[in-house]
């Protein structure tokens, strides 16, 4: 707008000898297009670069969430094999393997529903549904989990759920699970604990009672929560964890595909 200006006075001046309004409208009336056509040019432009850059973005985070998915998925298959040579029956694997790997789904298409983000509220309820009459929640922390935490987290959850059915309180009438959901600075503490059900054993010393179950709620679950904590009381099976906020989720999601990476290794 300066230049159009400045060229305009230069031309009356050198140009034209007395004022004339007509062409003083018509020159105007060209450098406001001039201007609309340049502005309008460099927004197109910008445009264009933000769209690249966006690409680029999206490109980067989906080889990032591929390569984690991969990871988690050769860690499930990993642990769902024996600890053994002995042979896998058709039954072991459908057991321990494909129901795992459809939790995986499952929490991918939660996450996709969500367009990006789950709450942990959400998630814990999701994994308990059907179980309303028998397992409680305590507690709403307002935590947004990423799409990597929700999918470690929903196989921990899984796990929970899973043994709570077949060896758990939740095998029987009368058993009850209370989830406390604790919010502090730190994280969200979540405190899974069953009563009234049959009574539980810790596993051998030597590790060979060390499932996949145990993998999960121990290795795995410390590559992205601290203080996991695991009881087998006789009156009922707890366990514990701190999930971090998500103030850093690049640190957040490095450190648990650092996890899965270990698990894996």
């Amino acid at each position: 707008m300066l230049s159009a200006l400045l060229a305009g006075l230069s031309q009356w001046y050198l140009f034209i000898p007395a004022y004339n309004w007509l062409g003083v409208l018509s020159y105007a009336i060209d450098a406001t297009l001039c201007v609309l056509m340049i502005e309008y040019i460099n927004r197109t432009l910008e445009k264009e670069t933000e769209a690249k850059q966006h690409q680029t973005l999206l490109k980067n985070e989906l080889h990032h969430r591929i390569n984690n998915l991969f990871a988690v998925i050769q860690s499930v298959i990993r642990f769902s094999l024996p600890n053994n040579d002995a042979p896998v029956s058709p039954a072991l694997f459908k057991d321990r393997l494909l129901v795992r790997l459809q939790a995986m789904l499952d929490a991918n298409q939660y996450v996709g529903d969500s367009e990006g983000e789950v709450a942990l509220f959400d998630l814990v309820r999701g994994q308990i549904r059907g179980l309303d009459n028998q397992v409680r929640i305590h507690g709403r922390p307002h935590l947004m989990l990423n799409p990597q935490l929700t999918q470690n987290f929903s196989l921990i959850l899984y796990e929970l759920v899973t043994n709570s059915l077949k060896y758990g309180a939740l095998s029987t009438a009368r058993g009850r699970v209370h989830i406390e959901l604790l919010e502090s600075q730190a994280g969200v503490v979540f405190d899974w604990t069953e009563l009234h059900g049959p009574m539980v054993s810790a596993p051998p010393d030597d590790g060979s009672g060390d499932g996949f179950g145990s993998r999960i709620l121990g290795p795995f679950a410390r590559g992205f929560c601290s203080d996991v904590r695991i009881a087998y009381d006789p009156r009922g099976f707890r366990y514990a964890l701190r999930i971090p906020l998500q103030g850093r989720p690049q640190a957040a999601r490095s450190a648990a595909t650092e996890g899965i990476r270990a698990e894996v290794i």
